[in-house]
């Protein structure tokens, strides 16, 4: 494979697995979230793309037969129990101050993580290859994954801005159709 073609096919696959970090950060970003949280967010799913990609580089197909699973049931689970989170939120009291459904580091850990779950079966298979492609790719999708997620943020944003609190109501079931779609 010359190098071109190595370099289309990672940009190719580092697309792909930016899509997720894309639709639901449009979800997110259609919640109370502060630019930092946001930036924080971004940088979180990057840097956990490439770690995720890394370690199914060295764990290979053996292990990724046994956790691809798994790892997508944890996922789907996360999606869906912050859009849950994001809808009760919401249905509350307009009184109250607006929801943070990622307000805390540790919360914008798990969600990072779960976008980032694909990372780590993509790079199962990317075992089979040699290190130089896999670290290559696996940065890639970090980058990817990283403008990704900030392009999604803004895209909700602002369509949040403009339709209040609907807004946020559409962007609670975006994140749960797609925690029962990963489920199904």
């Amino acid at each position: 494979m010359s190098n071109l073609q190595a370099a289309i096919e990672i940009a190719m696959m580092a697309v792909a697995l930016g899509m997720d970090a894309l639709s639901l950060s449009i979800g997110v970003g259609l919640g109370a979230i502060t630019r930092r949280q946001g930036i924080e967010l971004a940088l979180t799913i990057g840097v956990w793309h490439v770690m995720l990609t890394l370690v199914g580089l060295v764990f290979g197909d053996l292990v990724g037969h046994y956790l691809g699973h798994v790892a997508r049931w944890f996922a789907a689970l996360v999606v869906l129990g912050l859009g849950l989170h994001m809808a009760y939120h919401t249905w509350r009291s307009s009184e109250e101050p607006p929801p943070r459904p990622l307000g805390n580091a540790l919360a914008r850990m798990t969600f990072a993580a779960s976008v980032s779950m694909d990372a780590l079966s993509v790079g199962f298979g990317l075992g089979l290859k040699t290190v130089a492609y896999g670290v290559t790719s696996a940065l890639a999708f970090g980058v990817a994954s990283t403008l990704m997620c900030g392009m999604g943020l803004l895209i909700g944003r602002q369509f949040g801005r403009a339709i209040g609190r609907v807004g946020e109501m559409a962007g609670s079931a975006i994140l749960i159709l797609c925690g029962l779609m990963w489920l199904v």
